[in-house]
């Protein structure tokens, strides 16, 4: 009688630890929410004949209820659907639960495209931007899309609307 007891003792605890670590996988596997990623500036650096340097600054809003641990990002830039550059980073970052924060690449891109990209614009056209790529975590590649207007095209005309 004792020794039956005893087992069912032993079977009801191993049930309810069974249960507990049933409990923490699923709560370690939940897949975290893609973050938003917009284009906060673009600033020319170092300039070869064939090369041009840039900083991209990005924006990244984290819309999960825990803190984002990011190992890396790899992104591409497109002005006017055409790309500009490649951005990669293997620099750490916190990125705070329903929060964000600007991380900021170093690129490279060929000087002959961002002549291209100057000799395209016209004055009656939009200066669009289109950024995809993915967030690299401990555990996860989030990928990320994202687009908009970076200028439209009443700055170029220099009059106002208004009038």
């Amino acid at each position: 009688m004792m020794l039956k007891r005893l087992f069912g003792v032993f079977l009801l605890v191993w049930g309810i630890l069974f249960l507990i670590s049933c409990t923490s996988l699923t709560a370690l596997s939940v897949q975290p929410e893609s973050p938003e990623v917009l284009l906060v500036n673009v600033t020319p650096l170092d300039t070869t004949m064939f090369e041009q340097r840039l900083q991209v600054d990005l924006r990244v809003r984290n819309p999960n209820d825990f803190d984002l641990e990011v190992t890396g990002l790899d992104f591409t830039l497109h002005l006017n659907e055409q790309r500009l550059a490649r951005g990669l980073t293997n620099k750490t970052s916190t990125i705070p639960r329903l929060g964000d924060s600007v991380l900021s690449v170093e690129t490279t891109t060929s000087t002959l495209d961002v002549i291209r990209q100057l000799l395209n614009l016209r004055q009656n056209q939009d200066v669009t931007y289109q950024i995809e790529g993915v967030l690299h975590t401990q555990g996860a590649r989030l990928p990320f899309e994202n687009k908009g207007v970076l200028i439209d095209e009443k700055s170029f005309s220099g009059s106002s609307t208004g009038s």
